[in-house]
């Protein structure tokens, strides 16, 4: 194999390794530049909850429209 053709094992990297070059990262760009599963998790609960509070605030307000008709 020629070394333009070598490719590169990124596995092969003991863990302990790689998982200090992410706290390193975590501790350099902080935790909010870095998104993660449960912070994508938390972001679509909250985004969830918040269409509920639009959905119920324009139910409320249709119901008061309604009403005075």
């Amino acid at each position: 194999m020629t070394p333009a053709t070598q490719t590169v094992d990124l596995t092969a990297a003991p863990r302990a390794v790689l998982s200090a070059s992410v706290r390193v990262l975590y501790r350099v760009l902080g935790e909010r530049r870095l998104r993660t599963a449960r912070g994508n998790a938390w972001e679509a609960v909250c985004a969830d909850r918040e269409r509920a509070r639009h959905r119920a605030e324009v139910r409320h307000m249709l119901s008061r429209v309604h009403a005075t008709h």
